[in-house]
């Protein structure tokens, strides 16, 4: 494709999303002051974050805008990865923890354990569909380029991946509408494993806790994912978005209800047509029966306000802000109490 097209592209879906950002309600400052000796700062006042690195660039915008609105907020980064963010949060020791990916199970548990309830969960945008800077994105579903299956709903995935299905399970070819050759052809699955970021969204948004199918075969990351299935014609996978190569393909998701297709377009992401969409996550330490803590609270009232998602509408290749609704919906949960 002519690299000035894609350029043009590119920045008139910026454009729209900064545009959509802008629908939001602008952020004002509220007088707030750190309490002395929280467990979050350093020894010189600084404020401790942490979590995935792959939020730098959005967050390093967000700390800079809040450093103007507050002048004696100070911030220093501690992000050492998606599997620190839980830990550090679970002992106080940042303000919140950046995730791409939902907290899991043994982390939950991990944390209640100490902490005594869960930890406030935040949406803060939508996952990119480009993986160039290593971002979290949303899925897709591939095959290899010799298979003639088209598309695929998300419901029959689920039925391929995993047993006890409802409906059925899916363990062939011929179950999907291939025929001849293909019809009574095993399909192998390829995935992550159980607990892992893809892992876990797969079974808390799609196989509804399923064991996985016996035959699937999972590797820790979509590269070896996606190698493994240009190798096997009769391989079903799902993996981060928008890596189609000469190997393999990338199948559109059809929507029974009304034979629509997604492929996971920003627009689709954005309004929930494309069901392998997730969301980008700052997970915030509360204790039972408390209030959130209130420097956490106005960091993410910046966050979910038009300017902050105007910043993450503004990473070239980005996440995708969220909608009014969506905001509006996150910010209602800073005002809850944990429960006892």
């Amino acid at each position: 494709m002519n690299s000035l097209f894609t350029g043009a592209v590119a920045g008139t879906l910026l454009l729209t999303s900064i545009a959509h950002a802008g629908q939001l309600a602008p952020y004002q400052p509220q007088p707030i002051d750190v309490t002395p000796g929280a467990p979050y700062l350093t020894d010189d006042g600084a404020i401790r974050i942490g979590g995935a690195e792959h939020v730098r660039y959005i967050v390093e915008r967000f700390n800079a805008a809040l450093s103007k609105s507050h002048p004696a907020w100070r911030f220093q980064d501690e992000s050492k990865g998606t599997t620190s963010a839980v830990p550090l949060l679970t002992h106080g020791v940042t303000l919140f923890g950046a995730m791409g990916r939902e907290i899991n199970p043994l982390e939950i548990a991990a944390y209640r354990k100490i902490v005594g309830s869960a930890p406030l969960e935040i949406r803060i945008a939508l996952a990119a569909n480009d993986t160039s800077q290593h971002l979290a994105t949303s899925l897709a579903v591939y095959v290899n380029r010799a298979n003639p299956l088209t598309q695929v709903s998300a419901e029959q995935v689920s039925r391929a991946l995993s047993v006890g299905n409802p409906t059925g399970d899916l363990s062939t070819w011929g179950q999907l509408g291939l025929g001849g050759d293909w019809r009574e052809r095993r399909i192998h699955p390829y995935g992550t494993p159980q607990f892992t970021g893809f892992g876990t969204y797969l079974q808390g948004s799609h196989l509804q806790g399923r064991a996985l199918t016996p035959s699937y075969e999972a590797y820790g990351n979509t590269q070896a994912i996606l190698a493994r299935l240009a190798a096997d014609p009769a391989g079903l996978a799902v993996a981060a978005i928008g890596l189609a190569n000469q190997q393999i393909k990338q199948l559109p998701i059809v929507n029974p209800k009304n034979g629509s297709l997604s492929t996971g377009t920003e627009a689709q992401v954005r309004d929930g047509s494309y069901p392998y969409g997730r969301f980008l996550y700052l997970y915030l330490r509360r204790e039972p029966g408390k209030a959130l803590d209130p420097v956490a609270r106005e960091y993410l009232r910046f966050v979910l306000s038009r300017q902050g998602q105007q910043i993450i509408a503004s990473q070239p290749k980005g996440y995708f802000p969220l909608s009014a609704e969506q905001a509006q919906a996150e910010l209602a949960k800073l005002d809850e109490v944990a429960p006892q």
